[in-house]
Parts: C-alpha cells; structure tokens; sequence
C-alpha cells in the first residue's frame, strides 16, 4: 500500500520503511546533501546499506547497519537544520513510545542523526477501531507526551505519518521532531514562527503560540482521522481552518463512538483561558485526562458546563443522535449548534420535553415560539434569550453557534482578529452590537460591574448612530475589544506596547534607526487629514486619554 501525503512546503517530516511507502514529501527547496555510497561508515558504526527511495524535504534517508541490526541514517540538507537544544534533550530521553536519538554527528558538513527503524512503518492512511486506540495507540502517545512534555519539549507537529506502529505491534512511537523546540526553564508557552501542518494545529498557533495542550489538540486530530479515515478540516484552506477552529466544536460523524467524541471534544476545546485553573473543567484535556479516560473514569466534557449533579439532571433528552440527563450539557449543545437548536425550539420539541415534569421552563418555550411567531426576523434573539432562561446559571456567553467562556474571552478573539486584519467576523460582531447583547447578557449573568454596563450600553447606543461610517464601526470593534478582554496592548506588527512610555520609547528607537523610519511610522498612524490610526484612537480612548485626543484635536481646529 502507497500513501503520500504533501503538505504545506513549509514544514519538516520524517519517513521510515521504504517498503510501506508511506511518506511526506515537504520543502523541497533546501540544499540537497551530497549522496553517501553503499559502505559509508557513520560514527565509525553504522554502515550505509541503501537510501531510502523517499524525499523528507529536509534531509536524505539511508537504511543503514550495525551488528546485524538497522537504523535510519537522516542526513540534513542545511547546516543548522538542528536544534541543538532539542538534540541535547532526546538524547537523554530513553522510551519506547519515543523515536531513540542514537547518535548524531556531521559528514560533508551537514549534520546527521541516528534512529529506529520501524519495519511496520506510519499510521498514516490507515484506520483503526476504538478497541485497537484504546489498547494500543492512546496510552502510548499520552505517554510519550508527558515524557516530552517534562523535559520542556513541545513536539509541534503530531499527525499520523509522525507516529510508527513499534515492531511488535503493541504499541506506537513518535518520531520526526525537526520543527520541536524547548521552552525555558519555568515557561509552559512558547511563541515562535514555525511549520506547522495547518490541518492538525491548535487555534492557538495559528497566532504563533506553542504549548503542551497544542500538542493535545493535534493529538485529538491525529485520532479523528485514525478513526474515520480523513480529519475534520479536509478540503479547507488555512485560513478557513484556523477562523474555524477558534470558535467551533468539531463536527462529529454519526458513526463515531459517544465516548470517542468525548476524548476529542477534549482534546481540542478551543478556549485556552483556563488551562492554569486545575479545578475549572473547561479546560483542554491533557495527561491527566486523558489517562482517566483510558481508564473509564467519568469526567466534565469541556464546554458541557460543571460536574452531573441531581440538581441539574433531567430525563433523556435525545439531541443530535446523543442522550442529554444534565441540562447543563443539553442547553451547551442547543447553543453551539444553533440553527438545530432552533429547530428544536420552533418545532415545539423543547416545549413539549419540559411539560411532563419542569412547566416553568416548558412555558418559557411556549412564550419563546409565540414571540418569535409575532416577531419576524428576531429568532435568532428570542432563542438566545431562552437559552440563559432555560438554564439562568449559564455563564458563557454564546451567539450563533460561536462559543466563548466569557466576554474577556470574547474580547481577546476581537483583538486577535483585529490585529490580523480577519474582517470574518465582522458582521457577527456588528450582531452582537446592533441588538444590544452585551448590555442584555449583563443583566442575565446579573454582572455586578456597573462600570462596564455602562459602557457597554454607551458602546451600543454609539454603534446604532456610526455603523454606516467604515471607520467609525471599525473603532466600535477596537473599543468593544479593549474593553471586554481588559487588555491594554497596541500592536504594530510583532511587538506590543502596553503604555505611552513604552510607545514614546519605540518612536525614540525608530529615530535613533533613522528619521526616515519615524517619519514612516508617524504617517501610518496619523493621516494628512489629521485622522488617527483607529487602532491608535481605540487603545489611548482605553488607556483614559479621551480628554487629551479632545484637547489635541481642538487644537487643530484652532
């Protein structure tokens, strides 16, 4: 069997077994290495017996010998294709679910490795039953990622073909660590550019942030496939891939075992705000986890509210081809799917559910179908509404199937999107604005914060009268960012500033640079006409300077 995949020309692999054929075909523009002969001896060792007919994009293969047993002889095609870091780490790492650095060496100036040689090759493009990833794949990869993970090394880029089935078929092992870096003592993130294949990635780095859940959610990914036989993102371009997975669940096919969709549903919640919060359950799922799944033990889906309790259960409620007993569960799933969530509601199903044993919340049902009946075009509003009334302890904030934990939340996705110029997003903002959520979600979840509501509904009523003026809704977006997600950040490509000293610092930096710089920059940010930049204009309104931009412009008027 023949599998070949090509993926982004950006990212490293690594093949094994010529005989399965399995391989990733990558980057193809470095320097090739020069071939090395039939008997080449490697560390005064290992013996070259035949390359491996394959292109890494990266590096030259060989099978090579010694003492009867082969290994793989990588040769690099640049210089500095490895870490020195990384290296120094794997070749302390001694387990049988990680790929062993044997040796590592140079030879015609580029630098080479040592390693196994898995006679059963990848998982790639092969498909494997529940009972089979329990026993034999999940263990062995959460294993090896808390091995990596305790030694500071993000892997990066798990995906099938980087995972060998062991020889003796009782486990699995991860190899290929090319793009793997090594966070600093005390650090548990990690921002760098770097390949990735885009496909299995975690939202997160698609912002060029790296951490151990990133390599969870590229897990969960990985065992989407092995399962179905294609990832939950195939056929999709990068950017829809990455605008996708920063907000959504991932869909599920119907043949997927619930508790599969579970481990999954895990393995790749979006939302990272709380992965330092050990008692929050609304957390990407990693060792721990996962190991309790491995081991049957009941545990909080992230995004599916708290823990079952009696005071939450209700009778089975069938949704979607899942049986719901915790309302909680059920009102977070009507939520992230939407318009089936609709229909549930228009069709009387919720309705008539609840009138056998909760009239309270059945009658809500009822006022929501009439009201959306007398009402044309604001179902989607009416649902919302009966959403935090079904369950008022709803504290996330969910509208149009986007998902968020909170506004903060919300807010940071603004600014991300902003920053990177994403206008997706622009008209479900506008949504938000135009019909007054925010001010009306502060009421339900009773916020206590009275300073922001009334923002907030400042914010609201400055939208209905600027929303035609590009720029003008363009500052509502900035304003509404700053002002849920709190931060104070202003950003000029990769740097961040986070006070007026700081930015005073960096003109002063450019001037020392050169003046040409300055003047570039001091015209990217403020117009002929005198207008300011709206990121500028948003962040110094969010810093308290509302008076002085007024002072200064009155100046000009002057």
């Amino acid at each position: 069997m023949s599998n070949s995949t090509e993926i982004n020309p950006n990212i490293n692999a690594t093949v094994f077994n010529q005989e399965i054929g399995q391989n990733t075909v990558v980057n193809t523009e470095l320097f090739s290495s020069a071939a090395l002969k039939e008997g080449t001896l490697l560390n005064d060792k290992y013996k070259i017996i035949q390359p491996l007919n394959v292109s890494t994009g990266e590096a030259d293969l060989y099978i090579c010998e010694d003492n009867g047993r082969k290994y793989v002889a990588k040769v690099y095609r640049r210089q500095r294709a490895v870490k020195k870091e990384v290296v120094e780490k794997l070749k302390s790492i001694n387990f049988p679910f990680i790929a062993k650095l044997y040796e590592v060496g140079n030879i015609n100036g580029m630098p080479y490795e040592i390693l196994p040689y898995y006679r059963n090759g990848s998982l790639s493009g092969r498909q494997f039953s529940l009972e089979e990833l329990k026993r034999i794949i999940i263990p062995s990869i959460n294993k090896a990622l808390r091995i990596l993970h305790n030694n500071g090394i993000i892997h990066k880029d798990i995906k099938p073909s980087n995972i060998m089935m062991l020889d003796n078929n009782n486990g699995v092992a991860l190899i290929d660590f090319g793009i793997s870096s090594v966070v600093e003592q005390g650090n548990t993130v990690l921002v760098t550019k770097t390949g990735m294949t885009p496909e299995y990635s975690a939202p997160e780095t698609f912002r060029n942030l790296f951490l151990e859940e990133s390599d969870y959610y590229s897990f969960g990914i990985t065992l989407f496939e092995l399962f179905c036989g294609y990832t939950p993102y195939n056929n999709m371009s990068v950017e829809e891939i990455a605008q996708f997975t920063a907000v959504q669940r991932i869909p599920f096919s119907e043949d997927m075992p619930q508790e599969l969709q579970d481990l999954i549903s895990g393995m790749t919640y979006h939302d990272i705000t709380n992965r330092n919060k050990k008692g929050n359950p609304n957390r990407r799922w990693t060792f721990t986890e996962v190991d309790n799944w491995c081991k049957g033990k009941k545990q909080v889906v992230p995004g599916e509210g708290t823990i079952y309790n009696a005071e939450n259960a209700i009778p089975p409620y069938s949704f979607l081809g899942r049986d719901y007993k915790d309302i909680t569960a059920l009102v977070a799933s009507l939520a992230i799917n939407w318009n089936d969530g609709k229909k549930q509601l228009y069709r009387g199903l919720l309705s008539a559910f609840f009138k056998n044993f909760n009239p309270e919340i059945a009658n809500h049902c009822i006022d929501a179908e009439e009201e959306a009946t007398h009402n044309t075009g604001k179902d989607d509003i009416v649902f919302w509404k009966l959403l935090y009334k079904i369950y008022p302890d709803l504290k996330g904030f969910y509208w149009k199937g986007q998902v968020y934990e909170s506004l903060p939340a919300l807010g940071r996705n603004m600014l991300e999107r902003l920053w990177e110029n994403d206008k997706s997003n622009y008209d479900y903002w506008d949504s938000i604005l135009f019909n007054n959520l925010l001010s009306q979600y502060l009421v339900m979840v009773q916020s206590q914060n009275e300073d922001l509501v009334t923002a907030v509904n400042a914010l609201e009523a400055a939208h209905k009268v600027d929303s035609k003026s590009k720029r003008n809704m363009l500052m509502d977006y900035y304003m509404m960012a700053y002002l849920l997600s709190g931060q104070k950040i202003f950003s000029i490509g990769e740097k961040k500033i986070k006070s007026v000293h700081e930015l005073t610092a960096y003109m002063k930096e450019l001037l020392d640079s050169s003046y040409e710089e300055l003047e570039d920059f001091c015209h990217s940010m403020i117009d002929y006409d005198d207008t300011l930049d709206v990121q500028l204009e948003a962040w110094l309104i969010s810093l308290g300077k509302r008076t002085e931009l007024n002072a200064w412009r009155q100046s000009l008027s002057e």
